[in-house]
């Protein structure tokens, strides 16, 4: 007996082979989306006091503008302005951990070559750690600086401002100058320390016919948390 072959009709193939590529393509979005959102949904971890973040930041003044950052980019484009950033490297730091205000933590600078290290205070640095308390990794936060009843301000003379290379006669209210932090709070003043010196940015504030005012506060930080160990 000859068997009869029962044909498919054209129609139904198309169709299959339709639902057979909106599968495969849900297939691929569905994966798309669970790797982009895998960061978000899968990194659930808070710092929490006694962690160890490493960071990311950007050190602003009180008028907001970057002096010091680990941002390549940000870097770039004040360079471009003709701005001096310094850019430093990543930080590694505990989390909600306390020091003295006055302690000198020292940040080594990667550009400018050859430039001196700079130095962030107690109050910044236990700020920022306080700040890390139940931040992500991924996550940026800007973080104020408060310096209690702390002016941070260097009333110098004629002398004293020339003896560290300020060059008095040319200092006008508002230039940012470099001044020179040592471990302790003090700021050494022509060649009367033997211990190198962490740089800080500081504004002129004031002057008169002998005298200079420097504010050497800073404004902000925004941190970025890359990673929390411990």
């Amino acid at each position: 007996m000859k068997q009869t072959q029962q044909k498919t009709p054209k129609g139904d193939d198309k169709a299959w082979l339709k639902w057979a590529y909106v599968g495969v393509a849900l297939l691929v979005a569905v994966a798309m989306v669970g790797t982009y959102l895998a960061p978000i949904f899968g990194s659930s971890q808070k710092a929490k006091v006694g962690n160890t973040a490493a960071i990311g930041y950007t050190i602003r003044g009180e008028d907001g503008r970057p002096l010091i950052t680990t941002d390549q980019n940000l870097f770039s484009s004040e360079y471009q302005k003709g701005n001096l950033v310094l850019l430093t490297r990543g930080l590694t730091m505990p989390v909600g951990a306390r020091v003295s205000g006055e302690n000198v933590a020292v940040l080594p600078v990667e550009y400018p070559p050859d430039f001196a290290d700079v130095g962030l205070l107690g109050f910044e640095t236990n700020a920022i750690s306080e700040g890390l308390v139940g931040m992500r990794p991924g996550e940026t936060k800007v973080i104020g600086f408060s310096y209690g009843e702390n002016n941070l301000e260097a009333n110098l003379s004629r002398e004293d401002a020339d003896g560290i290379g300020l060059n008095f006669t040319e200092r006008k209210v508002g230039d940012v100058v470099a001044l020179g932090l040592t471990k302790s709070p003090d700021l050494p003043m022509g060649n009367d320390t033997s211990e190198a010196p962490a740089l800080r940015f500081g504004k002129v504030t004031e002057k008169t016919d002998d005298s200079l005012v420097i504010t050497y506060r800073y404004g902000s930080a925004e941190v970025t948390l890359n990673s929390i160990t411990g």
